[in-house]
């Protein structure tokens, strides 16, 4: 939703092994331009181990990544990165299904090239490029510019507009798209700070396939000193306008989903109600709940969402009903476990789904520097991953299969 003074800062976060062509959370400025472009700058090289065990329809491989990412601090409240990956697949297996490697992985992606502008004393932040987008219905790596402005009291506004959208984990590596439009999207949000700590956020989402106008309320309180409770209602409407015709290039299951949706064309409605509570910066827990009128609005994923998931097939379909939970466990960077499950009921089927992740962060090599401060050169990340996808529904995956269960690890070096 709308952007804090600091979310375009850290909107190139990205919480996977890919995370060395995105910025980090603490980015300095400095007066001069050699400590911008040098002294400060920073930058990761790094490599990586990937494989993937797949039971179903989905495709077992092993691969390596390689990632290099550089960033300018900021200067005169200007600020520049860029980053690119680099896929080797090394064994892949197709199960008798068809796809292939090149299905699943770009073998090459410039994902990250962008300048960034942040004037605090004009609450004005602007970042343009290729940046990690953190939006709603956006937030994939998005091709395009994102400004926000937050001098008015008690409000920020932002204007997010999108010329392609990249998904980019361990397992998906895809090119920038435009199937949404090829004139681009365009989300106008505003947050509003209300009294009692409650934020009001509307929105307008406009693409070549829907117009999307919803609003979202959150509420935080703390019940004791280190639990705080944060309760949000999102309530959307979905204009969709699918053509029965469509572009060579557009990709093939957002083509199967589009057709599907076309049968009902009337105004769809989403209704969303999630509770999380959260202990110090350790536990965080959701429920959720979210229901989709029948004519549904099996598009409006397509460049990302919001939920604990990351893949929502079903979810947003007609006359879907979905539960949800997700608890996670964080320890000070060092490691994190999460698992999420979540059931969508649909008139035609249902879809079960479940995600468990464990990564840890670790120093290889660490020397004090001239002034006795211990610095870390070389660090390793390991994870593992265990996903099933249980969909009897016609709902399309965008990015996976119907009926499969996943095994993913990796480990990974960084510079």
């Amino acid at each position: 939703m709308p952007m804090k003074k600091s979310s375009l800062l850290s909107c190139a976060l990205f919480p996977f092994i890919l995370n060395a062509a995105a910025p980090k959370p603490y980015e300095p400025s400095t007066q001069s331009l050699i400590d911008a472009l040098w002294n400060k700058a920073s930058h990761e090289l790094s490599a990586s181990i990937f494989y993937q065990q797949a039971f179903g329809d989905e495709i077992t491989f092993l691969d390596a990544t390689f990632l290099g990412y550089y960033s300018t601090a900021r200067y005169n409240g200007l600020k520049a990165a860029a980053g690119m990956l680099l896929a080797a697949p090394i064994l892949d297996f197709s199960h008798g299904h068809g796809k292939t490697y090149n299905d699943v992985k770009q073998i090459f992606l410039f994902n990250t090239a962008y300048a960034d502008y942040l004037d605090n004393r004009l609450g004005l932040h602007a970042i343009a490029g290729r940046y990690k987008a953190n939006s709603e219905w956006n937030t994939y790596y998005s091709q395009g510019f994102q400004v926000g402005y937050s001098a008015l009291p008690y409000t920020t506004l932002e204007f997010l507009a999108s010329y392609g959208s990249a998904m980019v984990t361990n397992e998906y590596v895809t090119p920038f798209r435009t199937d949404l439009s090829s004139f681009g999207t365009y989300l106008l949000s505003a947050d509003f700070t209300l009294p009692k700590h409650i934020h009001l956020q509307p929105y307008l989402y406009f693409t070549g396939f829907f117009t999307t106008f919803g609003v979202k309320a959150a509420m935080s309180y703390y019940i004791t000193h280190d639990i705080k409770m944060e309760t949000k209602l999102h309530v959307a409407g979905y204009n969709k306008y699918y053509p029965h015709t469509f572009p060579a290039n557009v990709n093939h299951k957002f083509e199967l989903a589009a057709h599907a949706g076309s049968t009902n064309q009337d105004m769809a409605g989403i209704a969303w109600l999630e509770q999380k509570v959260k202990y110090l910066d350790l536990v965080e827990a959701k429920v959720g709940l979210i229901g989709v009128t029948p004519s549904g609005a099996e598009l409006i994923d397509y460049y990302g969402q919001l939920t604990p998931f990351k893949y929502t097939v079903g979810m947003f379909w007609a006359g879907a009903i979905t539960t949800y939970g997700s608890v996670g466990f964080h320890w000070d960077n060092l490691f994190e476990i999460k698992a999420s499950v979540r059931g969508s009921f649909l008139p035609t089927g249902s879809v079960t789904s479940f995600e468990i992740k464990g990564e840890s962060e670790f120093p290889i090599w660490r020397q004090r520097n001239r002034y006795g401060q211990l610095k870390t050169y070389m660090k390793g990340k390991v994870g593992l991953n265990l996903t099933g996808v249980y969909n009897n529904t016609p709902a399309i995956n965008f990015y996976g299969g119907n009926q499969y269960t996943i095994i993913r690890g990796y480990f990974r070096i960084s510079i």
